[in-house]
């Protein structure tokens, strides 16, 4: 027995002092997945003598393992009980010998048989692992029956993902996997619990494995699973409440809004629920109100006292998220950085898997190589799911976790290098698209979202490079997949062309929103394009010609439409009496330093009011532009205008009328994009006053007459 001890994964058994105090399942919890177990234990006959318990990590499978092992069903021998761990119990080459000596220290008989075996060879400790599964379980259980067939002996491993070896894994749940089929009748039932590792996944998906086993799978976001973290932390945090003089005066601790945010946070996650307890009840700070209040504020977007390390709210869940990390190696963690950072909350979320591979440049061997060492901490589709389906974390601490460098160490500005790297792949996605359809006259469109419709069809994508192309698994076509990604590119564009972002408020991006589009859409950034086009980008465009001076009588003022811009301008210094003061009657907002008492002597403001219709009777649709389209069903839109300030001011608009019409020579500047609509501004000096300048700005749904 010392010889065999000495081959054995000391510490590994279920009461062992290593594993002291082990994890258990809190009182209450959990108790329909271990009566599952315990049931499947006394009842199982015939092949299916394996139960695969697999979860992510955190969910409690070493928990639910724990109580399984220690109170087996009446008349049911745990036989043994193997808990491996990276901390020093992940040696598989030695489990057979463990489960051998946990076998021996409890039978007499199947002592005596082992101590013989080593005896007539010694070199047995040292064998293969299917050596060894002869010698240990096949030839006492089957063919020397030392145990009556009515007998049964529970053997469990627990964390076989813990393992040292991927292949020797899979050499493990083969030998015992075609024990259970080919030895139906044998008294041994076995448990092995792991997280959804895709080489394990892959084992019991392959039908010839499946008569050996059934499956008990524990779900993060199950309601079982919630209500049980639920009953632990009210549990756990009355234990705490009770252990504090301070705190047990109070009717309510923490109040129900607080416990409600901790169990909102912590969902079906064992893990993240214990780990808060822990942190709030620790005695080492005796301050229980004070570290509920860490915690909230993690929770509601971060600490706001610099907590990292050791003392940080999650630093127990931290450092089983940094193990995850630390195993994936450097030459894999390339690509696996690349899909964290774009399926982060400063990423595309929910993107479908392999068009996101696509635009990323990924293979499908690379993509599922990058994602192999995640499934602990997220959902991955099936590559026959990847057209429909997305990476998805299974709880939101770990992407936390991420975007913390303090706690992650990812890194130094997640949100910069997300940024960034998405708006890289975007512009090598788009920049594949020829911009010129003049030869493509098949009259087709490519719908993008809610942002309009781009030019070109089928054929306009052709060039995009696949990295993942399709095959019978898929629904989607090369060339619809393509046709995807350029949309897809082009709509993230759009959604991203603002003032606040310097990636994309580019000239580049301005040329690509300008120039594709062949019908925008009632989301279309047409504002931005518009402001940008007379201010940052005006430089640029006058110099390459794109700006054109036409007479004001070249544009029909009823195809005028939507927000219209006004600043006036009166030099300080100059006291004289406005032609056109500002009517205190307008309803919409009006900014800037001469915003005085005196409606006289205001010498600076800027402006702006709507044009929701055109003018009764004027022959003008708009159904090319329904982002100013109150007919063709957009009312929302209009009156989310409304609160922002854009009001359809009658007194604006007759002045502004007056003004337009009776300045028909005036030259006004304008842009044309792609749809055909047509930026406007339109200058002039008031000719009553000779100082007070005025500039619009508008949208005019057509060109000018005068360019046809």
């Amino acid at each position: 027995m010392d010889k065999l001890l000495q081959h054995t994964i000391i510490g590994a058994e279920f009461d062992s002092s290593d594993r002291h105090p082990p994890p258990r399942c809190h009182p209450g919890t959990r108790l329909a997945i271990v009566e599952r177990c315990k049931v499947f234990t006394v009842q199982c006959n015939g092949e299916g003598k394996m139960r695969w318990v697999v979860g992510a990590a955190g969910v409690g499978k070493s928990a639910i393992m724990q109580i399984v092992a220690e109170e087996p069903p009446v008349d049911v021998i745990l036989g043994a009980s193997v808990f491996l761990s990276v901390n020093g119990r992940q040696d598989g080459r030695k489990i057979f010998t463990t489960i051998a000596y946990q076998l021996a220290a409890k039978c007499e008989v199947y002592c005596q048989f082992v101590r013989n075996q080593i005896s007539r060879d010694p070199s047995l400790l040292r064998k293969s692992l299917p050596a060894q599964f002869q010698k240990f379980i096949v030839d006492p259980f089957v063919h020397q029956r030392l145990f009556n067939p009515s007998q049964r002996f529970l053997i469990i491993i627990d964390g076989l993902d813990e393992c040292d070896d991927p292949l020797t894994q899979q050499e493990l749940l083969g030998l015992i996997s075609d024990f259970c089929i080919k030895y139906p009748s044998s008294p041994i039932v076995w448990f092995v619990a792991s997280r959804p590792e895709p080489h394990i996944t892959s084992f019991f998906d392959d039908v010839r494995v499946a008569p050996a086993y059934t499956k008990e799978e524990i779900k993060i976001d199950s309601d079982e699973a919630c209500e049980d973290v639920q009953r632990y932390l009210r549990n756990e945090l009355s234990k705490v409440k009770l252990a504090y003089p301070t705190l047990k005066h109070k009717r309510e601790w923490p109040s129900e809004l607080e416990f409600t945010k901790i169990a909102t946070a912590s969902g079906g996650l064992f893990a993240y629920a214990s780990t808060v307890v822990r942190y709030i009840g620790d005695p080492h700070y005796r301050d229980p109100a004070a570290q509920l209040r860490r915690v909230l504020e993690v929770i509601n977007g971060g600490s706001k006292d610099g907590v990292l390390g050791r003392d940080h709210p999650m630093a127990q869940l931290d450092a089983l998220y940094r193990r995850i990390l630390f195993n994936i190696p450097p030459d894999v963690m390339i690509n696996t950085r690349k899909l964290l950072l774009i399926y982060s909350e400063y990423g595309w979320h929910r993107a479908y898997f392999r068009s996101t591979c696509n635009i990323l440049g990924l293979t499908e061997d690379a993509a599922y190589g990058a994602v192999c060492h995640l499934h602990a901490v997220a959902k991955v589709p099936a590559p026959e799911n990847a057209d429909n389906e997305g990476l998805e974390f299974l709880h939101k601490s770990f992407p936390d976790f991420l975007v913390d460098f303090e706690r992650s160490g990812f890194s130094l500005d997640f949100e910069d290098e997300a940024n960034q790297f998405q708006a890289q792949t975007l512009f090598r996605v788009v920049e594949q698209v020829p911009d010129n359809f003049n030869d493509m006259e098949s009259g087709e469109a490519i719908e993008c979202g809610d942002f309009g419709y781009l030019k070109g069809g089928p054929d306009c994508c052709g060039k995009i490079s696949l990295s993942w192309p399709g095959d019978e698994r898929y629904q989607l076509t090369d060339d619809q997949l393509r046709l995807r990604l350029y949309s897809k590119s082009v709509d993230s564009l759009c959604y991203e062309f603002h003032p606040l972002s310097d990636l994309y408020w580019s000239m580049p991006c301005f040329h690509i929103l300008t120039v594709r589009f062949t019908a925008p859409g009632y989301a279309f950034p047409i504002e931005e394009l518009r402001d940008s086009a007379f201010e940052q980008f005006r430089p640029e465009l006058k110099e390459l010609g794109k700006f054109r001076q036409v007479p004001l009588r070249t544009l029909d003022y009823a195809a005028i439409c939507g927000r219209v811009d006004l600043q006036f301008v009166s030099p300080i210094g100059i006291d004289t009496k406005l032609s056109d003061p500002w009517n205190p009657s307008c309803m919409h907002y009006k900014f800037g330093p001469g915003n005085g008492d005196d409606l006289q002597q205001r010498r600076g403001w800027v402006t702006s009011f709507w044009r929701y219709k055109t003018n009764p009777g004027a022959e003008v649709t708009h159904a090319d532009i329904p982002r100013f389209n109150i007919e063709a069903g957009q009312e929302s839109h209009w009156k989310s205008a409304r609160k922002k300030g854009y009001r359809e001011c009658p007194t604006c608009l007759r002045r502004f009328a007056h003004q337009f019409h009776h300045l028909r020579d005036q030259l006004a500047t304008v842009f044309i994009d792609s749809t055909e609509m047509s930026y406007v501004e339109f200058s002039f000096v008031d000719a009553d006053d000779g100082v007070s300048e005025w500039r619009y700005r508008f949208f005019h749904s057509g060109r000018p007459s005068c360019l046809g």
